[in-house]
């Protein structure tokens, strides 16, 4: 049976202020909320991602924006590339966990999210993208990424957890 996990990526307060799309980011975040907290009450893993490049550690802007629903049995991964797993302990985080297959979701989906989503695919892990729940520059671009890519709907989570 396979076990999955949640990786909410770059969800902080200096990449809303830089999207022209915040609407799509905000909206991001309702299904982003929802769905980590049917993941918390199935004891399954959310993983909070956060790029260093946002401000760093200790700043304001570093920090996941207000409106994300963070719990204190979350992971935590800081990261400097735009794959979460390049130079980071994401992959032992999952392997320690059991995890095998991972939904992507949060911003910046032509970016920081592809390139993690990617990354997953390449070390073995089944992966998707949380339909609704990625953001990013350019509300065109979300859509077409979303057509080349395995993507979930709360919905469908929602049955299969």
């Amino acid at each position: 049976m396979s076990k999955v996990a949640l990786l909410v990526v770059d969800m902080q307060k200096n990449c809303k202020e830089s999207t022209s799309c915040k609407e799509s980011f905000e909206n991001a975040i309702e299904y982003i909320n929802e769905i980590s907290e049917h993941f918390r009450m199935k004891n399954l893993p959310v993983i909070i991602i956060r790029d260093v490049e946002a401000g760093g550690p200790g700043t304001e802007g570093f920090e996941c924006v207000d409106e994300l629903v963070i719990s204190e049995n979350d992971f935590y991964v800081n990261k400097i590339f735009n794959n979460a797993f390049w130079q980071t302990d994401l992959d032992s985080i999952l392997k320690n966990e059991g995890v095998d297959c991972v939904v992507v979701s949060g911003f910046a989906v032509e970016h920081c999210v592809l390139f993690t989503y990617n990354g997953a695919i390449e070390r073995g892990y089944n992966a998707f993208l949380l339909q609704k729940g990625v953001a990013g520059f350019d509300d065109e671009e979300i859509k077409r990424i979303q057509l080349r890519r395995s993507v979930i709907s709360y919905e469908a989570l929602e049955y299969f957890l």
